[in-house]
């Protein structure tokens, strides 16, 4: 079966000289052409967005940190967080926009509460949002508190511009369209050859050397934006290893599925439909482009529970905000068996075609 595998990965370099200008296009010319039409984005506005709710230091009160949510709740979705530290990595992860540090004793009228409002610089849809979301915040917390309120707004991490920030979602978009639509769609203009690999070898070995094989395009892809990142001198590290990582991963579950699908429709055009449905219903509730709660919290708690959505927030946090793999550790995890479900998908479905055929 690995013999095999490597022959078929042989046949799949050899067979590109057909469509090297299909290829060429597809993983050179488009994203170089998207990496400069990045320029042209403007910015955008919040509907709602989660917001962190901490202790400064350990004397701050349960009471204290009850008060602040009430204030905060009218502009967004307080989550609270033990530490400070619990709660600037959960705004490095995304899982919160906003950070507000709570000092002690705000309830007292003889004491002037001075809060801490931390935002990062690479939530950039909500950049011209914060300082309007500081400005009310202040306001409800000053009409809640009998003394002084002072909120002061602090960014942490490097400022992105719109057009460094789409950068990592265009990669995650792309790879998702490469592993639901175009994969599939290839497997389907091989299936005049799929019956006699299926009786001289193995099937899964076929499809395996495919996903290698796009991997390694994808891969390049990574390669070709960087370079063309060094052009446009954009304040983000499109090449790591962290990043061929979580893109290799989301091509594999992606061309998983896909290609799951395509054969539980015994190899049928409808696959293509329904590949295309999960591609659109991810984009539009996965908060693939824009932050969860970016536009109501019924939104953010579907996002939340397709595992592609942690995806694409590890490609952006690995490109802009270059995050280790520890900061990822559970989310790693998870993909982890995401990745493994999918596959064990994948060769389910390829079974019951044999089955079937």
């Amino acid at each position: 079966m690995i013999r095999d595998l490597f022959v078929f990965l042989g046949t799949e370099v050899y067979a590109t000289r057909r469509k090297a200008a299909l290829i060429l296009i597809g993983f050179a010319v488009l994203p170089t052409l998207f990496m400069i039409g990045t320029v042209g984005f403007d910015k955008t506005l919040p509907e709602d967005v989660p917001v962190g709710i901490a202790p400064q230091d350990e004397t701050t009160t349960e009471d204290d940190l009850t008060v602040t949510e009430g204030g905060v709740a009218l502009v967004g979705t307080p989550v609270h967080y033990a530490s400070e530290k619990s709660a600037t990595d959960a705004l490095k992860r995304e899982e919160v926009y906003m950070v507000v540090l709570v000092p002690p004793d705000i309830t007292d009228e003889a004491t002037s509460a001075e809060f801490k409002l931390l935002s990062h610089g690479s939530a950039v849809p909500l950049a011209e949002a914060t300082s309007l979301l500081v400005y009310f915040i202040d306001l409800e917390l000053d009409s809640l508190l009998d003394g002084d309120v002072e909120v002061t707004h602090e960014q942490i991490g490097t400022e992105f511009t719109l057009s460094e920030y789409l950068v990592p979602n265009f990669i995650t978009l792309f790879t998702m369209a490469i592993g639901l639509i175009y994969f599939p769609y290839d497997i389907r203009d091989n299936r005049q050859v799929l019956d006699r690999v299926r009786h001289q070898s193995w099937l899964e070995s076929f499809v395996g050397a495919k996903i290698i094989f796009y991997t390694l395009m994808i891969v390049f892809l990574v390669g070709v934006l960087a370079v063309v990142n060094t052009q446009l001198e954009y304040q983000i590290n499109i090449l790591s290893s962290e990043t061929v990582l979580a893109v290799a991963l989301l091509f594999m579950s992606t061309a998983a599925i896909g290609s799951g699908v395509l054969f539980l429709t015994n190899l049928s055009r409808k696959a293509l439909f329904i590949n295309f449905g999960l591609l659109s219903g991810v984009f539009v509730f996965g908060s693939i482009l824009y932050p969860v709660g970016f536009f109501s919290s019924l939104r953010m708690d579907i996002a939340r529970s397709i595992p592609l959505h942690y995806l694409a927030v590890v490609i952006r946090g690995h490109v802009l905000r270059g995050d280790p793999l520890a900061l990822y550790t559970e989310w790693y995890r998870f993909i982890g068996q995401f990745t493994v479900g999918t596959v064990v998908f994948c060769i389910a479905s390829i079974r019951l075609y044999e089955w079937r055929a």
